[in-house]
């Protein structure tokens, strides 16, 4: 069995974009994220809230068709203010969402990253396979992030986030 680790990162206001986003709205868009993952990420078809209890987050994400041999995921999702957010599903990947300053200090050099802690037991250490997989997870990370920050950019400028 192999526990394969991905992160990817992005700036969150590259020169030039509109809204400046800051640590307020990013951390109101992971927020929503929890609850809508599907106005975030592209190949999330729908979310159900199961249980929402002590600041945990209990919910079940249907994944668009083909994206994922299983469908349908429970995840219990944590919010750690204003810094990440964390996914555990159920066979013990963990999706971490974090929000992190650069050098200065401002909102030219906030970052989102994307990181991924996946096992998988159908895989061995060293094969194509698994660097297969591994690329898999770096670009669902630049999608996730990116599609995330352009959302959360969306929803300010519409109204939905007011932070």
């Amino acid at each position: 069995m192999v526990k394969l680790n991905a992160a990817y990162t992005s700036k969150i206001n590259p020169a030039g974009a509109t809204p400046v986003l800051t640590l307020a709205q990013v951390w109101a868009g992971l927020e929503r994220k929890i609850r809508f993952p599907h106005e975030f990420i592209p190949v999330i078809e729908s979310c159900t809230v199961l249980e929402d209890k002590d600041g945990v987050l209990t919910r079940e994400v249907t994944f668009k068709e083909g994206v994922r041999e299983k469908r349908t995921v429970k995840e219990i999702c944590r919010g750690f203010w204003p810094a990440w957010v964390d996914f555990e599903q159920e066979d013990g990947t963990h999706i971490h969402n974090i929000i992190a300053d650069g050098p200065s200090g401002g909102p030219e050099d906030m970052t989102l990253t994307f990181v991924f802690e996946v096992k998988m037991p159908h895989l061995e250490a060293g094969t194509e396979e698994t660097d297969k997989e591994y690329q898999r997870l770096k670009s669902m990370g630049k999608m996730g992030v990116e599609s995330s920050i352009n959302a959360v950019r969306e929803m300010v400028k519409d109204g939905r986030i007011k932070a």
